[in-house]
């Protein structure tokens, strides 16, 4: 178990949060998920561990920009670091840079190919903690006519049994509910986040593997500013993206 450093987090993780797990975020459409993946995400880096940010309905520019406000410089990270971006107009994988490939990871090889090419990079560097992969937004794949039953089973594979990478995804519960809640029961740990008044968002843990939890709902401390903007890039990223997952 591990400590990430960050005030309310910890505060409802007492003991501190489990490695070799899965979690998964779920909640409304515009309830600010991929920035409280991006906060523990923060802590996983200042702790010594490596990421892979699967960008489903981002950037990588956006994402950084993202990090930033929250008090993480990705540069500071160099090999520590892989990007895989979403991209439906390809077939399989192509290398933007050593530490960043697009894939059509809509598709489960591409998505197992996506993640060994990951592994492949970051199998270099050492780190206690290991690997934490993080993707927001994931059951927009599953608007894929052809794939999206497949992929919803590739990832809910992915949950339930691999241990040796940690897992933080999140997903938004107003489309295909009934996928998400099958990642939901086979996850190791489940959190719900909600908007509330004032553009106020918070989280509530119901189920922690190997770890005490605090079962309260908390406030996540971000300003309108930011919440407002990760709204505006998730609708953005669904506008240009769901016309193009149905056609595959």
């Amino acid at each position: 178990m591990m400590k990430l450093g960050i005030d309310w987090i910890d505060s409802i993780l007492p003991e501190g949060f489990s490695p070799n797990t899965s979690t998964l975020v779920s909640g409304p459409g515009g309830s600010g998920k991929p920035l409280i993946g991006y906060m523990f995400v923060s802590g996983w880096l200042e702790n010594g561990g490596k990421v892979v940010f699967i960008l489903t309905s981002t950037t990588r520019e956006y994402l950084e920009s993202t990090m930033k406000i929250l008090g993480t410089n990705i540069d500071d990270y160099t090999g520590k670091i892989f990007f895989v971006e979403l991209d439906p107009t390809i077939d399989g994988i192509k290398e933007e840079r050593a530490y960043h490939i697009r894939g059509n990871f809509i598709k489960p090889e591409v998505w197992d190919e996506s993640l060994s090419a990951a592994n492949n990079y970051l199998g270099s560097t050492e780190s206690e903690l290991g690997t934490m992969v993080s993707g927001a937004a994931l059951n927009l794949l599953f608007f894929s006519k052809t794939y999206g039953k497949n992929i919803c089973t590739k990832i809910k594979e992915t949950l339930k049994d691999d241990k040796e990478r940690t897992y933080f995804f999140t997903v938004n519960s107003d489309a295909f509910r009934d996928m998400v809640e099958e990642l939901e029961k086979n996850v190791d740990n489940l959190m719900f986040s909600r908007m509330g008044e004032g553009m106020k968002l918070y989280l509530k843990i119901t189920r922690m593997r190997r770890v005490p939890f605090i079962e309260k709902e908390v406030e996540v401390p971000l300003s309108k500013d930011i919440l407002e903007s990760i709204k505006r890039e998730a609708e953005k990223g669904k506008k240009n993206l769901i016309p193009a997952i149905k056609k595959i």
